[in-house]
């Protein structure tokens, strides 16, 4: 998992969203300012899923394995990408 380089000080994510996410078993490291801890994003293809390098967790259940790439659909995940492109 890599640490993004951008630094943002909060990241805001509706309620609505984080219910969606109730296969998360990094109880939601991605939002941890301090620790944050999420799959490198390598670009979106729709407001759904994103690209992500495969450096991330082998176990999570929101990877899908697409020919040479690796797709996320966390909805969480998603969310920070389109909203903060980290």
């Amino acid at each position: 998992m890599a640490l993004s380089n951008k630094k943002i000080e909060r990241i805001n994510i509706e309620e609505e969203l984080l219910e969606k996410a109730t296969e998360c078993h990094k109880k939601f490291s991605c939002l941890d300012c301090e620790k944050r801890s999420m799959c490198e994003a390598e670009y979106g293809i729709s407001k759904d899923f994103i690209f992500v390098k495969r450096n991330g967790s082998p176990y999570c259940n929101y990877r899908i394995f697409y020919g040479d790439g690796t797709i996320c659909h966390c909805p969480v995940r998603v969310a920070i990408y389109n909203r903060y492109r980290i």
